[in-house]
C-alpha cells in the first residue's frame, strides 16, 4: 500500500485505527514501525481518539470490603457498560493508589509511604514507565500532593510534587518531573510563598494543574512556562474552604465540591467561564432552601463534571459510609434552578455496577499510544483480569 498512497495519505488512515489496531501494524513494516512510535503520530492519534471514540469512558477503581482495589473502563453513557477490566502493573510494594490521569496515562503510587515508587501507565498498550526517585531522602509524608498533566508545547508529560519542607524558610518544596528528560526540577519561583494545602486532589486542566491553597484561592502551575498563577474562590467560600472542600474538573474549567457539617451535605460551584471570577456559580445543593434533600438517595461524592454539564456522583442510601449502598449516578446540570431543585430527584439517572462496594475513583478516559516508544511491557500472568 505504500508504494500507491502519499505518506500523509498513509498517516492519517493509521491515526483512526483503534489502539489495539494501530499496535498491531507496528510489525506491518519498519516504516510503519517508526512512524507509528514517533511522538507526532501519538500526538495525532490522540486527537483523533478523543474525536472519534463511540462513547466516552470512565476509569472506575472499586473497593471491596476485604479492601481489595479493582480496576475498570465503562462506558461514558447511561448504560454505563464494562468495556474493559485491567489489571495494575507489577508493584514491589503491597498496593497503589491513583493520583491523576492524562490521555491515556494513569499516575499511580504506592500506599507504602516509606518509599517513593511513582509510575506512569497506559493500560491501553499494556506499557509503564517507572520513574526514578525523587530527590528527596524519605518517602511521601502524610500531606503531601501529586498531579499529572500534559505540556503541549513541549510535548512532555509532567508530575508536579508538592511535600513538606525541612528548610523554615519555605512551607513546601515542591518538584515538577519531566518525562522528555526524565528528571526532577526543583522550583524555587513560587508566589505567593505563604501558602498552606493540605492532601487533596489536583486537577489538569487548560494546560494547568490546580490545586487547592488556603484560605482563600486555588493556585495553578502553568506546565508550558512552569509559572504559578492564583484563581480566586467565590468571595462567601472564603471561610469554608480550609477543610471542607475538593477541587474537580469541571468540563474544560474547574469545580468547587462544598461540604457540609453533615457527610451528605454537598453544594457544587463551577466555574463556568476558566479564569473569569465572575462567573463562579452554584448549580447543585443537596438540600433546598426548607432543608429537604434534594434527592430520594443521599449524595455522597461528586467525582467530575463531563462534556454538557454531566456530573458523575455517588449516591447512597444510607449514610455514604456503609458497605454496599453506593451507586454511580449522571446529573443532568443544565438549566439547573435553585427553586425547583426537587427536579434533580427525576433527573439523576443510576448507572448500576457492582454492589457491595466503595467507588473510590471514577474520571474520565480516553485510550492512547503514549508511552509507545518508551516504557517497560506489563507482565500479564494467568488468569490476569485485563480483558482482550
Amino acid at each position: 500500500m505504500s508504494e500507491y498512497l502519499p505518506p500523509e495519505i498513509i498517516t492519517q488512515i493509521l491515526s483512526r485505527l483503534p489502539v489495539k489496531s494501530a499496535v498491531k501494524c507496528t510489525a506491518v513494516c519498519k516504516a510503519w514501525y517508526a512512524l507509528i512510535k514517533h511522538p507526532s503520530f501519538v500526538s495525532t492519534h490522540l486527537q483523533q481518539a478523543a474525536a472519534l471514540q463511540d462513547d466516552d469512558l470512565l476509569l472506575v477503581c472499586i473497593r471491596y470490603d476485604d479492601l481489595r482495589y479493582v480496576y475498570h473502563l465503562h462506558r461514558g453513557n447511561d448504560a454505563f457498560g464494562e468495556y474493559k477490566r485491567v489489571t495494575l502493573p507489577p508493584n514491589p510494594f503491597e498496593d497503589y493508589r491513583i493520583v491523576g490521569t492524562c490521555n491515556g496515562l494513569i499516575c499511580l503510587t504506592d500506599y507504602d509511604r516509606t518509599s517513593r515508587y511513582t509510575t506512569l501507565w497506559n493500560p491501553s498498550i499494556r506499557k509503564h514507565f517507572v520513574l526514578p526517585d525523587f530527590p528527596l531522602a524519605y518517602g511521601f509524608p502524610l500531606y503531601h500532593m501529586i498531579g499529572l498533566g500534559f505540556d503541549s508545547v513541549s510535548d512532555d508529560y509532567k508530575l508536579l510534587l508538592i511535600v513538606p519542607s525541612g528548610d523554615t524558610r519555605d512551607l513546601y518544596d515542591v518538584w515538577l518531573f519531566s518525562l522528555n528528560k526524565c528528571s526532577w526540577t526543583r522550583l524555587t519561583q513560587i508566589s505567593p510563598s505563604d501558602w498552606f494545602c493540605g492532601a487533596g486532589k489536583v486537577v489538569f486542566v487548560k494546560g494547568a494543574l490546580h490545586f487547592r491553597m488556603h484560605p482563600h484561592m486555588i493556585l495553578a502551575l502553568d506546565l508550558s512556562t512552569e509559572k504559578f498563577f492564583e484563581i480566586n474562590i467565590p468571595h462567601g467560600l472564603v471561610h469554608l474552604v480550609c477543610q471542607t472542600t475538593d477541587l474537580v474538573k469541571y468540563e474544560e474549567s474547574i469545580a468547587l465540591v462544598i461540604r457540609g457539617s453533615r457527610y451528605d451535605e454537598i453544594r457544587l460551584w463551577v466555574m463556568k467561564e476558566y479564569g473569569v471570577d465572575n462567573s463562579w456559580a452554584k448549580v447543585l445543593d443537596s438540600f433546598d432552601k426548607n432543608g429537604e434533600p434534594v434527592s430520594d438517595k443521599q449524595l455522597s461524592a461528586v467525582f467530575v463534571v463531563r462534556k454538557k454539564g454531566k456530573a458523575v456522583l455517588e449516591v447512597s442510601v444510607d449514610d455514604g459510609r456503609e458497605w454496599g449502598d453506593g451507586e454511580v449516578a449522571m446529573l443532568d446540570l443544565n438549566g439547573h434552578l435553585e427553586e425547583h431543585q426537587k427536579q434533580h430527584q427525576h433527573q439523576l439517572k443510576y448507572l448500576g455496577g457492582p454492589k457491595n462496594v466503595l467507588f473510590y475513583l471514577v474520571d474520565n478516559y480516553v485510550e492512547s499510544l503514549v508511552l509507545l516508544d518508551k516504557g517497560e511491557e506489563d507482565v500479564v500472568v494467568a488468569g490476569s483480569s485485563l480483558n482482550e
